[in-house]
């Protein structure tokens, strides 16, 4: 159904276009499925695949396990002894049935597998181990098994798995596009800090202390100017410790900490880059590459755009309850907003055990709301069932289930309405500053339950951060979220269209809005200020405040180049807020497409050259709703997933479930446009819209 014809003389590798991946003439929709081989009997692969593929999906994804692959140090089967290795022979089947394949082959995997995919003897090995700051091994606490993870700094730890790389080339490398089926490559896995990403949990190994070293020495330069941004008297880079605990007091201790948070965000940046190199260095290239974020990546050191530099394709993972509709929605603004394909590597169906109970509505829902918000392709993990797992649309034998035809349903939709290349309009921004979210990691309170634990349960990644202001007027690492809060509801009260937006994201990005809200305090890092000007330049109206910055993020006084002095405002209550966002709907003819009531339902317009093509109408309630929706003309709206349609000339009434739904397809209807000009017949019925 999607397979190019292939050459090997003419056909380039695989190319992202858009959110789609080119491969020669053809465009391949990134929707896949999970499967994991080695949990399948061989003889059941061809059948389960085909399965896969009559569900819509054109391609299938796979981990690959080292430690399951692995036998002895150095020694791997691939099938010589246990045909359900046979990576190769599942690789060929799979380009067989007709599907492309994403692999994911770690180091790190998770899968629900006991040490997340990792060998034993490498788990064990001191060299390889994080370390908390007494020298300890860190250990994660995370079922069915305790066990210490790996250091991403360790030099020992990337020797060991460019062994595993080198072990699993010689499979791959074959069958990577246009010579086989594999069109995209993931590095690593979830890149968290194994999940004890706690602000001083690790890493404390001494690679990483050398680490830190450099780190220090390539952004200060030298020893004196290092000494005067911490406060100290280092004899040298080497014995510039990092802090073990947060001890700040006032405005100029903070610089250490805030150095200490952008160097755990460059470790993660850096392995991933390090990983990637070693995987091409053996010949796996050619192809995009993916990372994928987990749950709580607002309180994780990871910075979104800079990992973007160093990978293809950036995406996050959902496992979502219907009931966390406002998570879904922010998780799935800031990630269209910060990178340039916003994509899903795990959107889950059903779930491990131990997590919250997922049901196939949850897991529907959770799509919808995400494809609503930005959301441009995703893998639906899992899409075949397997040990400690429950819910896919395909059970372990190969048997689809009755809620495979919903997904069936929803990727065909999908594909008939070339979702790939419509896009969701934005002009406004809400920009996530960079240098507060450090100082609210920094200063969290509760250790290990770290700010993307919080996060992950339902919380904010301020929520247990300490209260000091530290000589500033108020607690900065709390009031930039409340702040981005507070714009956010007087932009969802108005029913404008926005995103969030990673302050490091390049100006490129950042330029393509109208209007960009800017949370600026008394110290503010000097690379987004000069961003911010460049965009007032560029006619981008940036709306900052509080406060008119004067000290850099070394706490010195910096001559910042002023902002507009009527861009800067307070937003001190919600009222405020609404007054601020009509006065720039005005001056910007900023509309709120197809508007909705009552206020509790939401709608989400995507379009292309033409115009509207595709209308979400969200029920985040638990109670039913009959929604009125504002039309613009004259429409026929086309349910694409329920056999209904709505003849309507200027307002839908739309029934809605609770924790619900509905996408429709837009059409200019010529039919009711002439019935709502011509006056009723005296022997018919009213016109009803």
């Amino acid at each position: 159904m999607f397979r190019p014809e292939r050459s090997l003389s003419s056909s380039p590798g695989p190319r992202l276009d858009g959110a789609a991946l080119a491969l020669g003439a053809s465009r391949l929709p990134l929707y896949s499925g999970a499967m994991h081989y080695w949990r399948a009997e061989p003889s059941r692969w061809e059948a389960t695949l085909t399965e896969l593929r009559h569900l819509g999906l054109p391609l299938v994804e796979t981990y690959v396990p080292w430690d399951i692959h692995e036998r002895a140090a150095g020694e791997f089967d691939f099938g010589e002894s246990d045909p359900r290795l046979d990576l190769g022979a599942f690789l060929d089947t799979a380009e067989r049935v007709g599907l492309y394949v994403f692999l994911r082959p770690g180091p790190h995997i998770n899968a629900e597998l006991t040490r997340f995919g990792i060998p034993e003897r490498v788990i064990y090995d001191r060299a390889c181990q994080a370390w908390s700051p007494r020298q300890n091994p860190v250990i994660l606490g995370f079922p069915p098994q305790m066990f210490p993870v790996p250091s991403y700094v360790s030099h020992a730890f990337h020797e060991e798995v460019m062994r595993w790389f080198a072990a699993l080339a010689p499979h791959v490398v074959p069958r990577l596009y246009p010579r086989g089926p594999v069109v995209l490559l993931q590095v690593d896995n979830e890149a968290s800090f194994y999940f004890r990403n706690g602000p001083f949990d690790q890493d404390y190994h001494p690679d990483a202390l050398v680490a830190w070293a450099e780190f220090l020495e390539e952004k200060y330069g030298d020893l004196s100017r290092l000494n005067e941004a911490h406060r100290r008297a280092y004899p040298s880079f080497r014995e510039a410790f990092p802090p073990q605990r947060f001890l700040g007091q006032r405005a100029e201790d903070l610089v250490l900490y805030l150095d200490w948070a952008e160097f755990q965000e460059r470790v993660i940046t850096h392995s991933i880059a390090r990983f990637r190199e070693g995987m091409e260095s053996l010949g796996m290239r050619g192809v995009p590459f993916v990372h994928n974020v987990p749950l709580g990546e607002g309180g994780l050191p990871l910075n979104l755009p800079a990992l973007n530099e160093v990978v293809d394709i950036v995406g996050l993972d959902y496992y979502h309850a219907a009931r966390e509709y406002p998570t879904i929605k922010r998780r799935s603004l800031y990630l269209s907003g910060s990178v340039e394909l916003p994509y899903a590597p795990e959107m889950g169906v059903g779930a491990p055990p131990w997590f919250t109970p997922l049901s196939t509505q949850d897991s529907l829902f959770c799509a919808l709301c995400a494809l609503a918000f930005g959301v441009r392709g995703f893998n639906l993990y899992m899409a075949v069932d397997r040990d400690r797992w429950y819910g896919a649309p395909i059970d372990g034998r190969g048997t689809p289930r009755i809620e495979a035809g919903l997904w069936k349903h929803l990727l065909l939709a999908l594909q008939r309405v070339g979702f790939a290349d419509l896009k969701r309009r934005t002009p406004i921004a809400l920009l996530i500053p960079r240098e507060y979210a450090r100082l609210s990691r920094v200063t969290h309170l509760l250790g290990p339950i770290s700010p993307s634990t919080l996060e992950a349960m339902g919380g904010t990644p301020v929520d247990a951060s300490r209260e000091d202001s530290f000589g500033f007027e108020a607690p900065i690492q709390v009031l930039w979220w409340h702040h981005l809060a507070t714009i956010a509801e007087a932009l969802d009260r108005a029913g404008l269209p926005y995103a969030y937006v990673d302050s490091e994201a390049p100006l490129e990005r950042l330029r393509r809005f109208s209007v960009v809200f800017a949370p600026t305090y008394e110290f503010v890092a000097r690379a987004r200020q000069q961003k911010l000007k460049e965009l007032e330049r560029l006619g981008v109206r940036v709306v900052y405040g509080p406060t008119q910055p004067t000290l850099d993020e070394e706490m010195k006084p910096h001559p910042f180049a002023s902002l507009d002095e009527d861009s800067r405002q307070a937003f001190a209550s919600a009222e405020e807020a609404d007054r601020l966002i009509a006065s720039l709907r005005s001056e910007f003819d900023l509309h709120c497409p197809f508007p909705t009531s009552p206020s509790v339902v939401e709608s989400v317009v995507h379009e292309d050259a033409h115009g509207p093509r595709l209308l979400f109408v969200i029920n985040p309630s638990g109670q039913a709703q009959r929604a009125k929706v504002t039309l613009p003309e004259a429409m026929l709206l086309d349910d694409l997933l329920h056999p209904e349609e709505i003849r309507a000339t200027r307002e839908a009434e739309i029934d809605l479930a609770p924790l619900s739904c509905r996408v429709f397809r837009l059409e200019r209807d010529p039919l009711a446009r002439h019935l709502h000009s011509q006056p009723p017949s005296p022997h018919s019925e009213p016109h009803r819209d």
